[in-house]
């Protein structure tokens, strides 16, 4: 691997890392116990307190456990330095240039680091130096087995929480471990078990929004230092490396999503960058807007058998259909009834923080431009004129359209999701959301969308158990609304059921079956979603060769499901 990347006159490094209170974190989300390991034994709920605040059974489960951090004696102390120059011995050994160490994030050595998990009283506490003490014995090791080739190490330039590192502690931390053998120091910040929104940062943060901690650290050292923190623009990474805010700019997430961006940037094609919209979904293995790159990566090929290609429906799905198909040689049009592309899209950027998602519908149509792939817009094409175009393949792609349940149908206090965003219905300033769900399938993000519009929000309701469960994986994203929720003493009421909504109010039974009546003046009626793909099928049947319903057409999803059926379909193509 190292041989490949040489190739491409490229230095790699490998980050070695041991995850301490992290490991015991991820294992109990399948289920399994492994010791939660740290300098010191302190409260366990307190120092994973992100999982308490967005899992209602994460502190009934350590005491299920009988969990408690083993601090390491100094005998394991020894052990892992040895552990970890071996290891750098054999990265270097395997071609890599450099080799960094993990301390950051809440993994075991940045535990070391950190005020509210080290409370020792020996030599591995106390002190900025004592503290430091575990990382720089390590360094002093790996430099024996290494020679001159560079240390990284990365550190948490704040912890974001009350009790931890900030950034006059790093800047401390930094002047020791630069006398002490470091090379550079690559800073990022949050611990992913109390302040994840600082390792996932989700679209409700700005853009750059971390660069003071790698500027303020590069003040106090003369060693190159990395920034990091939602830096998706090139240009903006150049700037702040002109400006001296950071040596190197770390991209993540934005090359997930875009692997050319560095080369369509410095070939001046800045304009076809797709860009990462903080969504979170899907980050570790596929973005949600490229279903065949990362780890499913599969080439584009030019097809054989080209086709005349319909398409109706101008949202992300039939858009990327459209490119797609266009791509591999297929004559495309598309036609959109209404007077936009985007379908879902502009509703979704009109919530809280969330602009940045019409970006994804954004690329898409300038894309098309280039492509030369006619979009006409405000034609709703009947049969008959289906039947005239003489297409191959027509593709409904339609999407769908937000419903109340049938009893509340034509009630004046009952709104759907998406009429509280267009605001098109008269809304009393009192609400009660419902549905718990995020990403279309629930309210987590209309609540605070509403609470910033002005709306006192009542009450969240709905059926589920816990909040935001599509998005767990997401856990940026998700203790971000769960912390909104909490601290603007928004009421949560889990696994209940809808009994009436009136003009004075709604009432539901709560976990306990009890009846509960929330005064009121309206519900926004959150996660329902129907489409009239099959009715349409039938509509066009005979008209054309092949019929193929996508994205929400074919059943209402999410933007991941779409931009994969759209691209399914467009490979699966001859």
């Amino acid at each position: 691997m190292t041989d490949m990347i040489h190739k491409y006159d490229v230095k790699t490094g490998m980050q070695l890392a041991d995850g301490g209170i992290i490991n015991y974190v991820f294992a109990r989300f399948a289920n399994i116990y492994v010791q939660p390991r740290g300098p010191s034994d302190v409260d366990l709920v307190h120092a994973t307190s992100a999982f308490d605040l967005m899992d209602p059974t994460w502190r009934a489960g350590i005491k299920k456990d009988n969990a408690s951090i083993k601090p390491l004696t100094v005998e394991e102390i020894v052990k892992f330095e040895d552990t970890f120059a071996t290891g750098a011995k054999n990265v270097i050994k395997a071609g890599f240039d450099f080799v960094e160490i993990h301390s950051c994030h809440g993994s075991l050595y940045h535990t070391f680091l950190s005020p509210y998990l080290n409370k020792r009283t020996d030599e591995y506490g106390g002190s900025y130096e004592n503290k430091c003490r575990f990382l720089l014995e390590t360094v002093e090791k790996i430099r024996k087995n290494i020679g001159d080739k560079p240390i990284f190490v990365r550190i948490s330039g704040d912890e974001l929480v009350r009790d931890g590192n900030h950034l006059e502690d790093t800047r401390q931390i930094s002047k020791i471990l630069e006398k002490g053998g470091v090379d550079c120091i690559d800073v990022t910040q949050g611990v992913i078990y109390r302040s994840p929104f600082g390792i996932l940062v989700p679209t409700y943060c700005e853009h750059g929004c971390y660069i003071h901690l790698a500027e303020g650290i590069k003040k106090v050292v003369d060693i190159p230092v990395i920034g990091v923190g939602r830096i998706v623009d090139p240009r903006m990474a150049d700037e702040f490396i002109q400006q001296g805010k950071a040596d190197i700019i770390n991209m993540g997430r934005q090359l997930i999503c875009d692997p050319e961006t560095p080369n369509k940037y410095f070939d001046g094609r800045e304009d076809e960058i797709q860009s990462c919209v903080g969504c979170l979904i899907g980050c570790g293995t596929v973005c949600v807007q490229d279903a065949y790159g990362g780890q499913n990566y599969k080439e584009l090929t030019q097809s054989i058998d080209l086709k005349k290609i319909t398409v109706i429906g101008a949202g992300i799905a039939g858009m990327e259909a459209a490119r797609v198909a266009k791509l591999r040689g297929h004559d495309v049009e598309i036609y959109e009834k209404s007077g936009k592309v985007g379908g879902l899209m502009p509703l979704v950027a009109a919530e809280y923080k969330k602009e940045e998602f019409i970006n994804i519908s954004n690329y898409l149509e300038k894309e098309l431009t280039k492509l030369g792939v006619q979009v006409h817009l405000n034609e709703e094409l009947t049969k008959q004129q289906v039947a005239s175009l003489n297409s191959d393949v027509l593709v409904l792609a339609t999407g769908s359209e937000a419903i109340v349940p049938v009893k509340f149908e034509g009630n004046p206090n009952v709104f759907t999701q998406d009429e509280s965003i267009l605001k098109n219905k008269q809304m009393g300033k009192n609400l009660v959301v419902w549905g718990l769900d995020a990403y279309w399938k629930g309210g987590a993000e209309t609540v605070p969308s509403l609470v910033e519009e002005g709306y006192i929000i009542k009450a969240f309701v709905g059926p589920e158990a816990s909040v935001g469960l599509t998005i767990a994986s997401a856990q940026g994203r998700r203790f971000w609304i769960m912390r909104y929720l909490r601290d603007n003493q928004i009421p949560v009421y889990t696994n209940a059921k809808l009994v009436d909504v009136t003009e004075k109010g709604v009432t539901f039974l709560n976990k306990d079956k009890e009846e509960q009546f929330i005064e009121a003046d309206g519900l926004v009626f959150c996660g329902s979603r129907i489409t009239n793909g099959k009715q349409l099928k039938v509509e066009f049947e005979g008209v054309v060769p092949e019929i193929v319903l996508i994205g929400d057409c074919k059943r209402p999803r999410d933007i991941r499901e779409a931009m994969k059926d759209a691209q399914t379909f467009a490979r699966s193509l001859n």
